[in-house]
């Protein structure tokens, strides 16, 4: 489907425009889309993306998609708006079979004029929202552009259908524009749905898929990454052209949760509890010490305007905002969360200019290209992680050589653990090893000049800052929580000091190097 333009439509606007559309009949809205898309039937790329510069962006935005994707070969793949065949043609190059369906008859035959030729094709001039397919029939289902044209029911009701198409494993991929336009090529009236990226999350984690006698457990999508793409991020400055890539996985039980992102959204980070946290702590920031430690520990990494950082676990965007003004440099912001970073997203409209993107993603399942960034950056996130090593293993892949890594994080200390302990970390599936444990672990994925600090003294001195704030915050009539929110709130910051003051949990600050690249290893690369 084409990207959407209307570049001076304001907020006030759109809104008024989405107010139209809920109030209007199905049938109205679909006759809106049919006009629209008719008046934009010339099937070229500059229609397709309602850009005059269509052909650069192209260039670099169709690269970067396909690098979002699981290996095509063998596969079955379902392309939902297909238009002229963009996409089509290098799946029919490598997948093993592909339907390529669209809604305008114009884009379609001219995706058949270039793609038939393959063979493994067939071509389907349908409304996406009225196939129907066997169950497992794909490996993967293929979007760009489609569900930011479809009505909230509409969108949930063919996310549900692909969720039954998907064999299980298989995963689903879409690219929307969220929060306004790109293009700048105006259209009249524009028939969009401008969702914020967290809408689509939430559309997603919501569809269930009851277990069959062939497969009895429930199924459900489990979000891999959303991500802002970096091609429009580079050439045209925003942050709004989103991609989303979901596994077709079983339905978990993780303490009544369907998976380790929705048990955390729901529990340590759910909005009241970051509430909680940005009440002590700062706007923007859910780890001890807030902007005064960051500055404190980002200075270790000697960052550069020129270089390229990931803050791992950003939480709600504090420190990539303050990191970002004090040096300049880009910034990857990811966190698992959907709440922190839907926040994130959020408070990035107002730091236009900044060269910061965030993203939603587990670290041990997303993607970023090998040597991708100048340094590391991660606090107090790699005890939510069961699978370190995995974990460790792409940021060493991540980091370019000679790329500096600093993480901080809780281990377990040599006290005999008491049951307020193993109920704390039962309760927030917490994995601590010891801090030799972990020194080891970094070397083992390769890093060299791997530095410990246990600085459990310097964590107790702000937990007991942020207790006499959290104390404070109990007092303050105009607060946003509820007493008891702030009576919970005390409790926990005293019990995470307590646990830390008897020995049982330590705090500490891990250094780490990827190394340069050998001159042997420099040969090889030149040879090759």
């Amino acid at each position: 489907m084409p990207e959407t333009s209307d570049c001076q439509l304001s907020t006030s606007e759109d809104e008024i425009g989405k107010q139209q559309r809920s109030n209007s009949s199905s049938s109205e809205n679909r006759a809106t889309m049919v006009t629209y898309w008719k008046r934009n039937s010339n099937p070229n790329l500059q229609s397709m993306m309602l850009d005059t510069n269509a052909d650069k962006i192209n260039q670099f935005e169709y690269p970067e998609i396909l690098e979002c994707l699981p290996d095509l070969d063998g596969k079955r793949v379902l392309e939902l708006g297909a238009g002229i065949g963009r996409f089509t043609k290098r799946f029919a190059q490598l997948a093993k079979s592909v339907v390529a369906v669209d809604f305008m008859e114009s884009f379609l035959e001219k995706n058949r004029a270039e793609n038939s030729h393959y063979g493994t094709v067939e071509f389907l001039h349908q409304d996406a929202t009225q196939l129907s397919f066997e169950p497992n029939s794909f490996d993967i289902v293929f979007s760009n552009w489609l569900f930011m044209y479809l009505s909230d029911e509409e969108t949930g009701q063919l996310l549900q259908k692909s969720l039954s198409w998907l064999t299980p494993g298989g995963t689903m991929f879409f690219r929307e524009s969220c929060f306004h336009s790109s293009g700048n090529i105006k259209s009249g009236e524009n028939p969009t749905y401008y969702r914020s990226p967290r809408q689509y999350i939430d559309i997603c984690h919501s569809r269930i898929l009851n277990g069959t006698p062939e497969h009895p457990h429930d199924q459900i999508y489990e979000l891999i990454f959303a991500k802002a793409l970096e091609s429009y991020y580079e050439i045209k400055h925003n942050n709004n052209q989103v991609c989303f890539l979901f596994l077709k996985t079983n339905l978990q039980n993780l303490h009544g949760y369907k998976t380790l992102q929705d048990f955390l959204d729901h529990s340590e980070y759910a909005l009241k509890s970051i509430q909680k946290y940005e009440s002590v702590r700062g706007e923007g920031y859910v780890t001890i010490g807030g902007a005064e430690l960051t500055q404190v520990l980002i200075k270790r990494l000697n960052l550069t305007s020129s270089q390229r950082l990931l803050n791992f676990g950003s939480a709600t965007g504090g420190s990539s905002f303050q990191i970002s003004q004090d040096y300049g440099c880009e910034i990857v912001g990811v966190d698992i969360s959907a709440n922190m970073i839907g926040i994130a997203w959020d408070r990035a409209l107002s730091y236009k200019g900044h060269r910061i993107r965030f993203e939603v993603g587990d670290g041990t399942k997303m993607r970023f290209s090998p040597s991708k960034f100048d340094a590391i950056y991660s606090r107090d996130v790699m005890f939510h992680v069961s699978d370190k090593t995995t974990l460790l293993n792409n940021f060493y892949t991540w980091l370019k050589h000679g790329g500096r890594l600093l993480i901080t994080d809780f281990c377990c200390g040599n006290t005999p653990f008491s049951q307020d302990l193993i109920d704390y970390v039962r309760s927030g599936m917490y994995t601590m090893p010891s801090i030799q444990e972990y020194a080891e672990l970094f070397k083992k994925c390769g890093f060299t000049e791997v530095h410990v600090e246990d600085h459990s003294d310097l964590y107790q001195q702000y937990c007991q800052n942020e207790i006499e704030i959290a104390e404070k915050n109990r007092m303050n009539p105009n607060s946003k929580l509820t007493r008891q929110e702030l009576d919970e709130s005390v409790r926990q910051w005293k019990l995470k000091y307590s646990l830390t003051n008897s020995g049982q949990r330590r705090w500490c600050i891990f250094e780490a190097l990827k190394p340069s690249v050998s001159f042997d290893e420099d040969d090889n690369n030149n040879e090759q």
